[in-house]
């Protein structure tokens, strides 16, 4: 970290939620993932390792409800704490302006383009994170509890339904899985530019030279409203977090507290 400066860009409530997110998947990725290959060796040895079969249900029920209840809770806070701006022009969510920046992103890639397109306090690719996270969480949760509770579902679907939605089940965990471990994980940790790994995620920073390449757009908002003074935009002690002073002394901005949506961790 040293020789570069730092603006703290989430908050505690950014980095608790991330923290039992990924604490939920990974419980559920290795108490599930083994079930999709009942005749390999190594899955009935991660198996025995949680303790058997009775076990690794439990571990994988409690982490699957732990991850519904984060779910809501994220729900609740994003409608009652953060109600501004509306739900629809809420800077987490994919819009037209997206579409065009894939494009020139790819551009950019293969060499057709100078430089990555000016993007705002999301780019693109943590958008499509984001997105991925809220249809797991419903699709796992909805599914895993019909097939918890599968006596009491048996009373209004039938048998053939309980098993589209276990294939469901399964399928999209796997997809979620290696999205996570190929997808994700790039982006955020093995990316050249942050490897060994990101620390967004532990400590809620992200360093100026990161704002001014993926986050341009919000880092000229940043100093429009004072919250990031012009000599931190590009430089500043890289001992302290570009934008503390000014923090201390103005109130957060809506989202300042950070939320699941906050990250690309």
């Amino acid at each position: 970290m040293s020789g570069k400066k730092w603006h703290r860009r989430f908050g505690i409530i950014f980095v608790i939620q991330h923290m039992i997110l990924l604490i939920s998947v990974l419980l559920l990725i290795i108490s599930g993932v083994p079930l999709k290959f009942p005749d390999q060796a190594w899955a009935h040895w991660v198996i025995w390792l949680q303790g058997g079969m009775a076990a690794r249900a439990v571990i994988h029920h409690t982490a699957g409800q732990v991850l519904m209840a984060l779910g809501v809770f994220h729900f609740v806070y994003y409608i009652i704490f953060e109600r501004k701006p509306v739900f629809f022009r809420r800077p987490i969510l994919i819009n037209p302006t997206d579409l065009k920046n894939i494009w020139q992103h790819l551009l950019y890639l293969v060499g057709r383009r100078g430089d990555i397109p000016p993007m705002g306090r999301y780019t693109w690719f943590e958008k499509l994170d984001y997105v991925g996270v809220i249809w797991g969480i419903a699709v796992m949760g909805i599914t895993g509890m019909t097939m918890l509770y599968m006596e009491f579902a048996l009373k209004f679907i039938s048998m053939s339904w309980l098993q589209v939605l276990w294939a469901a089940h399964s399928e999209e965990a796997m997809l979620a899985t290696m999205f996570l471990l190929v997808i994700h994980m790039y982006n955020v940790h093995f990316n050249p530019e942050r490897f060994p790994m990101s620390l967004t995620w532990i400590n809620g920073k992200i360093s100026m030279e990161e704002m001014e390449k993926y986050h341009p757009l919000e880092l000229e908002e940043l100093v429009a409203q004072g919250l990031i003074s012009p000599e931190d935009q590009h430089g500043g002690s890289p001992d302290e977090p570009a934008g503390d002073r000014e923090k201390q002394e103005q109130p957060a901005r809506p989202g300042a507290m950070g939320t699941l949506e906050d990250g690309n961790a």
